[in-house]
């Protein structure tokens, strides 16, 4: 085994102390018996993202923290992303309660016809770039509706959206340190009410990061577990230190799960169609082509005769994936069988290790893709259970919870109403 990083973790915990001192508690008073009072809050949503954690990550592996939480508030059997089972894809759906096809995030890598450009999550202008992002995510809803809000990294949260940013928004860059990421948000809840945000969200990549390099049942996915734990252990101490433990709306999810894949189990494109036939536009484990002229019924039939792989015209996919009706959705979408890969023989033999770990992008419906949801906070019903729901009722989720009107959407109002004290239900 590879070590990982459980060094972080114990620096992590040590910096709580001089994190509270130096960020202090300027929205609360101390009283006699020394603890915060709370100070008066407006209904506030703290959306927090551990990527890749996988719903059962949290009774296989040691994560106190969260366990908590859940044990406080609600926590679902599972949270049902929505089809790609991909980052970018399901964060957006998770602020904007849009299927992939609406909001128009359809992959992490994708080809505008009219645009005629690319988009990938790594090229930070297209990621900038307003036009990509379709809908209204819920920082813009809070906008609009006169609230502020601050995002700690998320997808779409660097673009301008309808001629609107969040109030405070932060590049992305993975590399900052975690303590720092918690600082900022709690900093912003030390500022007075009227700059203050009431929808914030947070950001972390480290169980995905493992999960891709050593699959989902992996000593190093059970410390990177530990490790984001210990993440959320101090914003919880941050919190309960101003007086803001039972005053903020606390939601931790995930976009998506994580399956284990080998480097036996890969199907090379080049063994079934000639790749001067088709543009790649993304490969893994969903196939997004667009063959070129004329060929587009003989790629469909070679592919059809691959093992492990269910091919579809764009108009013939599934309802149930709700991945037809967007221009960027590729005449021809493959996708794989759970576990599986794709690849071309020339990335394959490049490095075959590379698909010895986890990947995610398969079908939303397999329990290996289910991904996390806990809530924690006034609006929560406390020590409930639910089973599993699409994420696409986030959204508006944490409209009621603001008291803000949510933007037109996939999701049911009513799906998630059982989660919310009666008091907090909108009619």
């Amino acid at each position: 085994m590879k070590p990982f990083r459980s060094s972080l973790l114990i620096a992590v915990l040590a910096l709580l102390p001089a994190l509270f001192l130096v960020q202090g508690c300027r929205s609360t008073q101390p009283v006699a018996g020394g603890e915060p009072a709370a100070p008066r809050l407006a209904p506030t949503v703290l959306l927090v993202s551990l990527d890749g954690f996988r719903w059962d990550y949290l009774d296989r592996y040691e994560a106190p923290t969260l366990a908590q939480l859940a044990a406080e508030g609600v926590r679902a059997e599972r949270l049902v992303p929505s089809f790609p089972t991909k980052t970018f894809p399901n964060h957006y759906t998770l602020v904007t309660g849009l299927y992939a096809a609406r909001h128009g995030i359809v992959a992490n890598t994708m080809y505008d016809p009219v645009f005629d450009a690319s988009f990938s999550l790594g090229d930070r202008a297209a990621v900038a770039d307003g036009r990509w992002w379709g809908g209204e995510p819920l920082w813009v809803t809070v906008e609009k509706q006169g609230r502020r809000s601050g995002t700690y990294f998320w997808p779409g949260s660097e673009a301008e959206i309808q001629g609107v940013r969040p109030s405070y928004w932060v590049p992305f860059d993975d590399a900052v340190p975690a303590a720092e990421r918690v600082a900022q948000v709690l900093a912003w809840l030390d500022l007075p009410p009227a700059e203050r945000p009431v929808f914030l969200t947070l950001y972390f990549s480290d169980v995905d990061t493992q999960g891709h390099r050593f699959g989902p049942d992996s000593e190093e996915v059970a410390q990177a577990v530990r490790v984001v734990d210990g993440y959320l252990a101090l914003l919880v101490e941050g919190l309960k230190a101003r007086g803001l433990y039972d005053a903020v709306n606390l939601i931790v999810v995930s976009d998506h799960g994580m399956a284990a894949t080998s480097s036996q189990r890969v199907l090379l494109l080049d063994d079934y169609i000639d790749l001067a036939d088709v543009r790649i536009v993304e490969l893994h484990p969903v196939a997004m082509l667009i063959p070129e002229a004329g060929r587009t019924e003989a790629v469909y039939d070679a592919l059809r005769r691959t093992p492990h792989l269910a091919v579809y015209r764009k108009e013939d996919v599934p309802e149930a994936l709700h991945y037809r009706d967007h221009r960027r959705i590729t005449p021809l979408v493959g996708i794989a069988e759970e576990g599986w890969s794709i690849a071309t023989r020339e990335r394959y033999e490049r490095n075959p290790a590379r698909y010895d770990g986890g990947a995610h992008g398969y079908d939303h419906r397999l329990p290996s893709m289910g991904a996390l949801f806990v809530a924690r906070g006034p609006a929560f019903v406390e020590g409930l259970r639910v089973g599993p729901f699409a994420n696409l009722h986030v959204y508006n989720l944490m409209a009621a919870v603001l008291g803000v009107t949510p933007s037109p959407n996939d999701g049911d109002p009513d799906a998630v109403l059982p989660l919310l004290k009666p008091a907090v239900r909108p009619p």
